[in-house]
């Protein structure tokens, strides 16, 4: 009988603001000296008085709205309770009682609906600096420069029941956020992952940084468990950390439940209440979403719902795509290439379109080619490599240059003549009924011409010359 699993996420993400959900300290803090960027709150100082920034609350409420929650017209916060040194007050400014958000949904491209419990928001801590590393440091420094940054918490329902599916769903939320553009640019998401099986305790899996690392320790710790239930040890509920060179995760303390932190009403902070002239005007100002987009993509430009739905999960890609529609480019072939070629070569170096440059020029002409086939999907993909890797030629011209635009020029049929002749086995093994072997065959034509011919004729000439 197959393990039944059960996950839930809850993933932290900073606000795009200037300044700290309750000071005016700047959230610029790129190279500044540690503790440079703080104030007596930033600093827990007796007397020092929190100020709500009200934009990271419109933010809050339009992550809440995409996600199709219930806002919540009046909320509060509060101070969630616990002693370490990144807390100079020794609470954390939080929400808990109710949120700006809850009981959304998000749909997974599979059509999978993953509930969202709720969406808050909440400060972040200080960075502690270990100098010679956690393990081997007998002291820790202490950075209040990021101590206040708003952040907002998105927590799931536990309706996820595989590591794959938990990172779809992180995929698509992020697909969300981009479009939103609520986010400090260039952060990582981080996630504390909740797993159990088999209806035993859950276990949490605290501050994983990026997607591949949450279903790295998703997997382990899935197996993990397995491996106990399998020898009759009951699973504890507690907390652990995931460790990215290893990909295994290690126990870090047993789990606190809501009660140990002692959560009270922040008496500083007054109720914050959203009218409905105001929900209405953020609704009013909230950008067409991935799902809307790729709906678009397909009636207006005929391209297939898998491709929509990929071009849509970042929206730099679907503002390429777009681009390339404004310059004429056609439709299919251009999806194609950017779910195909381009995003194939920026996951295989893990990077995203954010940190290179392409220019929208340099693809449509790429486009054009491959439109009127004068360039093999192997060779546009090579091209397409170069070009990321960081040449500057253009994929145009590097084909060119490197002699990979399919010539009319090229002797096919001696060509094929030479294959013949070094592969009789093949041809009788063919003639054999084995048709396997044409693409065995048209394989080595492509390679002997570096795919300066066209795919398709090399097909028609074997198959005329075989059968013939």
């Amino acid at each position: 009988m197959s393990d039944s699993v059960i996950i839930g996420l809850e993933i932290h993400a900073y606000l795009n603001t200037k300044s700290k959900l309750f000071c005016s300290c700047s959230t610029n803090i790129g190279n500044a000296e540690p503790n440079s960027q703080t104030c007596p709150f930033c600093l827990g100082h007796p007397g020092a008085k929190p100020v709500l920034n009200e934009l990271a609350v419109e933010l809050a409420t339009k992550i809440g709205l995409a996600l199709g929650c219930e806002i919540n017209k009046e909320f509060f916060f509060s101070r969630k309770t616990y002693f370490y040194p990144d807390l100079a007050n020794n609470y954390q400014i939080t929400q808990y009682e109710i949120p700006v958000a809850g009981k959304g949904k998000l749909v997974l491209p599979s059509g999978k609906k993953v509930g969202i419990t709720r969406v808050h928001m909440e400060i972040d801590p200080a960075a502690l600096v270990h100098p010679h590393g956690m393990q081997d440091s007998n002291y820790s420094l202490i950075d209040y420069n990021r101590s206040g940054f708003p952040l907002v918490e998105i927590v799931t329902d536990p309706d996820m029941t595989s590591p794959k599916e938990a990172r779809e769903f992180l995929n698509t939320l992020e697909g969300v956020l981009s479009f939103l553009e609520v986010l400090i640019p260039n952060t990582t998401l981080k996630v504390d992952c909740n797993i159990s099986i088999n209806g035993g305790n859950r276990v949490e899996i605290k501050n994983v940084s990026g997607f591949v690392a949450a279903e790295k320790a998703l997997n382990f710790e899935l197996n993990r468990q397995k491996k106990e239930a399998n020898l009759n040890k009951k699973i504890e509920q507690h907390t652990r950390i995931f460790n990215s060179d290893t990909g295994t995760t290690i126990e870090a303390r047993k789990k606190e439940t809501e009660d140990d932190y002692g959560y009270i009403f922040d008496p500083d902070l007054t109720a914050v209440i959203l009218d409905e002239d105001e929900i209405q005007r953020i609704k009013e100002e909230m950008p067409e979403l991935p799902q809307q987009k790729a709906k678009k993509f397909q009636q207006e430009y005929g391209i297939g719902e898998y491709d929509s739905f990929v071009l849509c999960s970042d929206k730099l890609l679907s503002d390429l795509f777009e681009e390339l529609m404004q310059k004429g480019a056609d439709a299919v072939v251009s999806s194609k290439l950017l779910t195909r070629e381009v995003l194939a070569v920026l996951n295989h170096d893990s990077l995203t379109l954010k940190d290179v440059e392409v220019s929208v020029g340099a693809l449509f002409d790429l486009v054009e080619l491959l439109k009127e086939k004068k360039v093999s999907d192997k060779n546009a993909k090579q091209a397409v490599i170069n070009y990321i890797s960081g040449d500057k030629t253009s994929p145009a011209k590097y084909l060119a240059k490197s002699n990979l635009l399919i010539s009319e020029e090229i002797d096919l049929n001696g060509v094929v003549a030479k294959i013949f002749e070094e592969n009789v086995s093949a041809i009788e093994e063919y003639k054999g009924g084995n048709e396997k072997v044409l693409n065995f065959l048209a394989g080595l034509v492509m390679r002997e011409t570096k795919g300066a011919v066209s795919p398709q004729k090399v097909q028609e000439l074997l198959k005329l010359k075989l059968d013939g």
